[in-house]
C-alpha cells in the first residue's frame, strides 16, 4: 500500500486541506505525519482533528507536540514559537493533550522505512539535517536504507552514495536498491524554501518510487486568520513568501 507523507503542518488549515487533496487521489493509502502539527498557526484544533480522524495513520512526534506536552522544553523555542505555542495552548485548553502522549511517537519503523521528525541519530535531540553532511551523520551512526524525516521545512533527498538529489515536482523517482535515502517531504504549513505552496510526497513500496508534490491554497485567506487570532503578524506574513 502506499504511504501518503507530510510534515511541519504547524496549524495551517488551509494548506492541509491542499495536501490532503493528494491523500485523497492516492487513497486507500496510509498516512505518515512526521510531527509539528501544532504550533505558529492559527488552525491547532481543526488541523489536529483532521488528522486523527484519518485511517491506517502513524504520527511522529515533532519538538513543538513535545514543547506542548512539556513546558520546561520551550526555552529551546524562538520568542515567537513560544509565543505561539502558548496561544495554541489556551485555545486546545487540554483537548488534546492525552490523544497526543498516547499516539505521537518519537520514531516509527517498518521493514521499509525509518520514520522520525528530526534526525535518525539522536531523534530526541532535535538535530536539523539540512546538507549533505549532516545526512552523512546520520547514515553512518544508524543503519537505515530509506528514512523520512521533516523539521527543516525545506524539502530534499539524500542518499548515501551521491549527496543531495534534485527531483522534479509530481514525478515520481526510483529509490536505487543498492543506495540509502532520507527523504524530507517539506512542509505543509510553513515552507521555507522560497515556495509558499504546501508539501507532501507519497511513497510507493510495492514500486520503489516516491514522488514530492507542492500544492497551491489561498495563502492570503490564512494570513488573515493570523492577524484575526492575534498571533504575532509575522508568523503569517512569512507564508506568503514561503521563508
Amino acid at each position: 500500500m502506499k504511504v501518503f507523507i507530510c510534515s511541519d503542518i504547524h496549524g495551517n488549515v488551509r494548506a492541509l486541506d491542499a495536501v490532503l487533496a493528494v491523500y485523497r487521489k492516492e487513497f486507500p493509502c496510509r498516512l505518515l505525519f512526521l510531527g509539528d502539527c501544532i504550533g505558529y498557526g492559527p488552525h491547532p484544533d481543526a488541523c489536529l482533528e483532521r488528522i486523527l480522524n484519518l485511517p491506517r495513520a502513524r504520527y511522529i512526534m515533532g519538538n513543538h507536540e513535545w514543547a506542548f506536552l512539556n513546558r520546561s522544553e520551550r526555552v529551546n523555542l524562538n520568542f515567537l514559537a513560544a509565543q505561539a505555542l502558548s496561544w495554541s495552548e489556551d485555545l486546545l485548553m487540554g483537548r488534546f493533550d492525552q490523544v497526543i502522549r498516547d499516539r505521537f511517537q518519537m520514531e516509527h519503523e517498518t521493514s521499509d522505512y525509518l520514520a522520525v521528525h528530526s534526525s535518525p541519530f539522536h531523534p530526541e535531540r532535535w538535530d536539523y539535517i539540512s546538507t549533505y553532511i549532516d545526512a552523512d551523520e546520520a547514515f553512518y551512526n544508524r543503519d537505515f536504507r530509506l528514512c523520512f524525516v521533516g523539521h527543516t521545512h525545506l524539502p530534499a533527498v539524500f542518499t548515501f552514495k551521491h549527496g543531495e538529489k534534485g527531483f522534479n515536482d509530481g514525478v515520481p523517482f526510483r529509490l536505487d536498491p543498492d543506495d540509502r535515502y532520507i527523504i524530507n517531504p517539506g512542509s505543509v504549513g510553513q515552507p521555507r524554501d522560497m515556495d509558499p505552496r504546501a508539501a507532501c510526497c507519497v511513497f510507493d513500496p510495492s514500486e520503489g518510487t516516491i514522488a514530492l508534490y507542492r500544492c497551491e491554497y489561498n495563502v492570503e485567506a490564512e494570513t488573515e486568520d493570523f492577524r484575526s487570532a492575534g498571533l504575532p503578524p509575522y508568523l503569517g506574513e512569512r507564508l506568503l513568501q514561503g521563508v
